[in-house]
């Protein structure tokens, strides 16, 4: 198995098909569920994790075994994988601390043994908020200098934090959320007195045109540079945006919806499936975007 195939489907189609296809009655819909099930099962390793067997950051089992767990419901599968990550409890969140932290916590919800888990990803989490400004990076340590590339806020592993965070029960009115928001609005090209850049849609971060995959916009009447809004990134901050307490109603939301209903094809081909993953889970608390 290598990178891509585990990641179309840990990632992608089967957290989103947990949830419309139980009791939906739909064949065509069940289906593919129960077939992406059965190829994730089928590669467990004998002692319950998950490993690619094409790439090394991949094959200690830490990095996969949590996302794959987020897909399943109950079973030996995942008693065995419950398992697993508790006796590997002191190194799980080395490597790719916010990605896996967040699916550690989702999976809290629907597994209690790994609570003590959940204890140490959630204080992982709240240790590795930006405290400038308010968003979460890809370092495995505190960010102490938000001008070093790895330690700058991006909306794609802000978005993934307070997944995570709100899966365990936390609300929009925390002080930790509260910091989160105003990362987020500086990633949406809205609201900024130019119109011919404020299509409602985002991008990734502010700070590093490298990072936002659709590209430079040019700069606005302001001489602020601005960037292209595309898919993924839009899904991630309108779902990061409600989670975070703004109103199905305002303005914000509803630019977002918009630009996500006129510009579907704004997905870059690298990100289809992070983007169906995204949408389908930002989806779970605006159904209108279920046919998207």
């Amino acid at each position: 198995m290598n990178r891509a195939g585990f990641l179309r489907l840990a990632c992608a189609a089967p957290l989103w098909l947990r949830h419309i296809a139980a009791g939906c009655g739909n064949p065509a819909r069940i289906e593919p569920r129960s077939a992406a099930m059965s190829w994730l099962l089928e590669r467990q390793s004998p002692d319950g994790a998950w490993r690619s067997d094409t790439y090394g950051a991949f094959r200690d089992g830490r990095a996969l075994t949590p996302m794959v767990l987020s897909t399943l419901s109950s079973g030996g599968a995942a008693a065995k994988a419950c398992q697993w990550l508790l006796d590997h409890r002191e190194q799980l969140l080395d490597g790719y601390p916010v990605h896996l932290a967040s699916a550690l916590l989702e999976c809290n919800t629907r597994f209690p043994e790994l609570r003590p888990l959940a204890t140490t990803a959630r204080a992982r989490l709240l240790a590795l908020q930006c405290a400038g400004s308010g968003g979460w990076s890809y370092s495995p340590q505190p960010p102490t200098d938000e001008t070093v590339p790895m330690q700058q806020a991006n909306l794609s592993a802000t978005a993934m934090a307070i997944d995570g965070l709100h899966a365990v029960g936390m609300t929009a009115d925390h002080p930790v959320l509260r910091k989160a928001a105003a990362f987020i609005r500086t990633c949406q090209n809205h609201a900024s007195g130019d119109a011919a850049f404020d299509d409602g849609g985002f991008f990734q971060l502010a700070a590093d045109p490298s990072r936002n995959k659709a590209g430079s916009a040019g700069k606005d009447r302001h001489g602020v540079p601005r960037y292209r809004s595309y898919a993924s990134a839009t899904a991630d901050g309108l779902r990061a945006m409600l989670l975070c307490g703004e109103k199905p109603d305002s303005p914000s939301v509803i630019a977002a919806v918009r630009w996500l209903r006129c510009y579907p094809e704004k997905s870059l081909p690298d990100l289809r499936y992070y983007t169906a993953r995204s949408i389908a889970k930002t989806a779970l608390l605006l159904p209108g975007l279920a046919p998207l």
